[in-house]
């Protein structure tokens, strides 16, 4: 049994539903042509009920990617890993959410680009963190970090001494520019990414 009321767990069911139903939308359509109105229909909510969770449709890209951050502090509360290891495996999670959801993943880095959302994490509910990690109490509570805070505390894990913000920079460049390159060229994310970081790896680090 859980901690959390009816209320906020209800609020946190339906947040997760938009998701889903936006998961699904955005396999025949594009993220920028799906309207509020079909969103709310698919998730079986009124288009006022959609605005009392999101104030706009771009919210749903943010509330992706905090539970994106969310899932990597689950994976590491399981399987802690540091340094290169851990870093190489934001990239692998990033890859994976790339090949379920490439529509919606470029269209988060074109929307961080047009200032339609701001790239810090979304705050995930506790409740929600509940419903998506009920095995992880530990991470209903904590602070989510951004992807930025996460790479540079593993590129401290590598050499603490050092001042990582170049190596960081390249990194950012290679999550967000290989989503845009393997979205238009059709090629693998996971083998953008893999090349990309060996590249920077074995030259910043």
């Amino acid at each position: 049994m859980s901690d959390f009321g009816k209320r906020a767990l209800n609020k946190a069911q339906t947040r997760l539903k938009v998701l889903d139903a936006v998961y699904r939308l955005s396999k025949t359509s594009n993220f920028r042509d799906l309207k509020v109105k079909s969103i709310a229909e698919e998730t079986g909510i009124t288009e006022m009920t959609f605005f009392n969770y999101f104030q706009k449709k771009e919210e749903i890209l943010k509330y992706m990617m905090g539970i994106w951050a969310l899932d990597l502090m689950a994976l590491q509360h399981h399987n802690p890993l540091t340094g290169e290891a851990a870093i190489r495996r934001v990239f692998k999670h990033t890859a994976e959410q790339v090949k379920k959801h490439p529509r919606l993943m470029a269209n988060f880095v074109a929307s961080l680009l047009t200032s339609e959302i701001d790239p810090m994490a979304n705050v995930i509910e506790a409740a929600d963190r509940f419903l998506l990690h009920p095995d992880a109490p530990e991470l209903y509570e904590i602070k989510i970090p951004s992807g930025n805070e996460i790479l540079m505390q593993h590129l401290a894990e590598i050499d603490s001494t050092r001042d990582h913000t170049r190596t960081l920079l390249h990194l950012a460049s290679c999550f967000y520019g290989d989503v845009i390159l393997a979205d238009t060229a059709g090629l693998d994310i996971e083998m953008l990414y893999t090349n990309s970081l060996d590249l920077i790896l074995q030259n910043d680090t």
